[in-house]
């Protein structure tokens, strides 16, 4: 059975808030994530995904403003409620569980990194088990929490530990904000490959911003290009 619920998990500054948006963005276009690269959605699905921010570690965004930046994405957006985000395990909410459970909808969810984030998704992790999942790991290897394999591997332990939740696969994002190049991330992504082969884990995507796509794209085989399109310009990225 296909993955329908897609959890983006990461330590802070690794970029699943930005990933996690764009993924749910390529959903919306009709597009699904292969060993192959993109596909189309599986006919059983609901196109229009639901992303649900699960992260109350790093509130930086108000879950209005990302409400309305992903609407002209046809991405509907679905974050507990504000008190919630201050809880160090915040209350199940009935929307979040609501949407985890309906079978036909294809979901994104953004969940932290660190213990008090995990631990928040792992109140899900018994619904969540249920369904047919991925669970993917950020991994930036200019970021000094995903720098080495022994890093990359303490990080989704403490994950995995926290939520209750296994990590299937690596998300290379290899950047260095303004200063990226195709080169930087072509070094940054090779970086990957080799923490992804000794943990043992598949890299399922490579992030890009959108104008380095092309460039990158000549260099690589049939790992899938997850286009990046900054909706959060801070400086960082989480």
């Amino acid at each position: 059975m296909p993955a329908r619920l897609f959890i983006f998990t990461g330590r802070f500054g690794s970029g699943k808030t930005e990933a996690s948006a764009n993924f749910a963005v390529q959903l919306a276009q009709g597009r699904y994530p292969t060993a192959q690269g993109w596909g189309d959605i599986p006919g059983s699905f609901d196109p229009q995904p639901i992303l649900i921010d699960v992260d109350i570690v790093t509130p930086y965004f108000r879950c209005r403003e990302l409400v309305e930046v992903m609407r002209p994405f046809h991405v509907r957006v679905i974050s507990p409620a504000a008190v919630s985000r201050y809880l160090d395990t915040p209350a199940i909410t009935p929307e979040i569980l609501g949407a985890i459970e309906q079978e036909q909808k294809l979901v994104v969810l953004d969940a932290g990194g660190d213990p008090q984030g995990a631990r928040a998704l792992g109140q899900y992790s018994p619904y969540i088990d249920k369904q047919e999942h991925q669970g993917y790991f950020l991994v930036n290897p200019f970021r000094p929490f995903t720098d080495s394999v022994e890093k990359v591997r303490r990080g989704i332990e403490q994950i995995e530990h926290t939520s209750r939740l296994r990590v299937n696969a690596l998300v290379s994002n290899p950047h260095l904000m303004d200063e990226t190049t195709p080169e930087v991330i072509l070094t940054g992504h090779r970086k990957v490959e080799r923490i992804a082969e000794a943990t043992g884990l598949p890299i399922a995507l490579l992030c890009v911003e959108g104008k380095q796509v092309e460039a990158v794209r000549a260099h690589m085989d049939s790992t899938p290009i997850l286009p990046i399109k900054r909706f959060f310009d801070l400086g960082w990225t989480d």
